[in-house]
Formats: structure tokens, sequence, C-alpha cells
């Protein structure tokens, strides 16, 4: 996936934060379409299972299996292998677990995605949780601020062969400043103008978001508890379309 040959439905990724089967089912009917891929996290695959891969993929839309693996080389290798066989357009893997973590697990998921005759599936590393900020970033020992913190794990991300970065909107610019424009950008802790915040600590706009340079925006909750999912995606899409333009 290119940055240049993104669509306006691939820019918006829905996470379904759901803990049941018949919910995700509802909220994909609820989508109808409008983004090609919602995210499946931790909540979706400990609660329903694997299978939630299945039923997304069953209403047309792509999978971006939001997994977060950090973990021995070897294991992470192990889960990739099983990763691949489910066939999601984009999997996440903690920055954090290192460039030989990274390197291998990409190179697994090529491997086993030929020998299924799949298109392997984009790798994406998270940086800093997006509900972390400076002072619980030095609690827990990390010298630098989130900004260095942030720009540091995506340049071993992007050196391991990453297609992407996962960070907070507000890091979007600084990364393209320092890292370049030749990878994907996925920013969660978006929210629209007075929304609640949430456990998010750093957050912004659709349109502050693609303006500094993200390329796939990951929302959930601003959407899915909104009231009206459909009117809440289109309001979105409206501000990225207008931030592509400027």
């Amino acid at each position: 996936m290119k940055r240049n040959r993104l669509k306006l439905e691939d820019r918006l990724v829905i996470s379904m934060d759901v803990g049941k089967k018949s919910e995700l089912i509802s909220e994909c009917h609820k989508i109808g379409g409008l983004v090609s891929t919602v995210k499946l996290g931790l909540e979706v695959l400990y609660n329903i299972g694997l299978e939630a891969v299945d039923v997304a993929r069953s209403f047309g839309y792509r999978v971006m299996l939001d997994a977060k693996l950090m973990d021995i080389p070897n294991t992470v290798n192990g889960a990739a292998r099983g990763i691949a066989a489910l066939c999601p357009s984009i999997v996440t893997m903690h920055a954090l677990g290192g460039e030989n973590m990274l390197r291998q697990a990409k190179i697994t998921l090529k491997e086993e995605s030929q020998k299924r005759e799949n298109r392997p599936p984009l790798l994406f590393a998270v940086t800093i949780l997006t509900s972390l900020d400076d002072g619980d970033l030095g609690r827990m020992g990390f010298s630098a601020g989130h900004i260095d913190t942030v720009t540091l794990l995506a340049g071993i991300a992007l050196k391991s062969g990453a297609d992407g970065i996962i960070c907070s909107p507000n890091e979007v610019k600084i990364i393209r400043d320092r890292l370049g424009t030749d990878f994907l950008v996925a920013t969660p802790g978006i929210r629209l103008a007075g929304d609640d915040r949430g456990d998010q600590k750093r957050v912004n706009t659709p349109g502050e978001a693609v303006r500094a340079g993200s390329d796939i925006l990951i929302v959930g909750r601003s959407v899915t508890q909104s009231g009206d999912l459909k009117g809440t995606v289109e309001i979105i899409k409206s501000e990225i379309k207008d931030a592509l333009k400027q």
C-alpha cells in the first residue's frame, strides 16, 4: 500500500471495540462499507476469538489485526505464521520488541503468505501508546519525553523493515521532518472537536492529523458511540478530504 494510492475510504479505520460476536456483526452492518478497513484489537480477539477476523472479512472489510505483539523473536515468529493464515491486511507489533523481532516477523509474514499465494499483511510498529504522556514515561524510567522516544522507536521500526508506524497525531509532523515520507503513518488518538478524550492523553482532530502527515486515522469511540455512526464517519471523511487539499 503506497501513500499516493490510498483512497479516501482507506484513510479511516474504525476500531471495533466490542466483546460479543453479535455486537461485531451489528457494527459491521452499521458501517455499511463506508470504510475499507476495520481494526480488531485485544478486546475483540480475547472475547470473540480469531473467528472475528472471518466475521469482518465476510462483510467485505479488510482487517487491521491490532495484535500489538511483543516477545522474543522466536515466539513472535510463531505467532506470525498463524497470523499469515488469517489474511489480515495490517498487523501491529510493538517497536519496543526491537529490531530482530520486527525484522524476523516481517520475513515470516511474507514467506508464510506467499506459501498460501496471499498478499502479505503490512507490518505497523506501535511506538508509544496514546494513553501515556511525559509524566507516565518518566515514571517508567524513560529519560526522554514522548517526542524523542516516539521518533527513536519509529526509526528502529523503519530500519527493521516495518511498512509503517503508529503514533499519536501530535508527533506526526516531527516524524515526517526527521524520518521522511517513504512510509505510512497511522494515528489513533483522533477526536472530533468537543469529543471526550476518554483515557487518551495525546489526541488531535482528523484534519490536524492529516495536515501533519498522517495517512490513516484509527477511530473508535468517537464513531461507534456517537449515536450517528454514518453521519460521524462522513464528517471525519470530509475533514480528511479538506485537509488533503491544503
